[in-house]
Formats: C-alpha cells, structure tokens, sequence
C-alpha cells in the first residue's frame, strides 16, 4: 500500500508490466518453496486492481501460474487483495491484520 504522496512506483509498474510483477513473484515462489503470493491493492488504485486480475487470469490460462507449472511439480497461485489505503498498512504487522480483515493499524 502507497499512501505516502507522491509515492506511485508500485502503482505505474502494476499498470504497465503485470506480467513482470507476476514473473518475478513466480521465480521468488519458486527460490522459496512458496506455494502462495498476495498482492496487496490500494482499494483506490482500480485499474491496477483490474490489469493484476487479468495478467493473473492470462497467465493461469498459459499454465504459466497454478498447478504443475510448465509440466513441473511446482504449483504458485496469486491473489490480490485490496487495502483501505491507510498508510500505516505498509508497516508489517498492520499489513497482516489488514490482509486478515481486520482494520490496518498499529
């Protein structure tokens, strides 16, 4: 979440390349044996909301995200979620208790 003014890098990058967002969150998924990754939406940003959404559905459909990627054992879905926009949600913990639906503060 980017409530700090003036602060758009991550909205710009989510608009403009999804699928390299995606990529890069595959082959960490894959350093680590994660199974799972969450991007976390400002609820205000819909556009990148909405291009996240379909890059994820394109590359689902590519076989590219999901199950036995590439005719391989490794298996990695996306989900996005979507904040409140509160700035503290970029602190750690507050992040966590946002994602679990719970109001983002410390």
């Amino acid at each position: 979440d980017e409530g700090e003014p003036g602060t758009f890098k991550d909205r710009l990058i989510m608009e403009g390349d999804p699928h390299g967002i995606i990529e890069g969150m595959a082959i960490a998924g894959y350093a680590v044996g994660a199974s799972q990754g969450i991007i976390y939406i400002r609820g205000e940003y819909g556009l990148s909301i909405e291009r996240m959404k379909n890059a994820i559905k394109q590359a689902t459909d590519y076989g590219l995200l999901g199950k036995k990627i590439l005719g391989t054992e490794f298996n990695f879905e996306i989900d996005v979620r979507s904040g409140a926009g509160a700035y503290v949600c970029g602190e750690e913990t507050a992040l966590i208790e946002s994602l679990e639906g719970n109001r983002g503060e410390l």
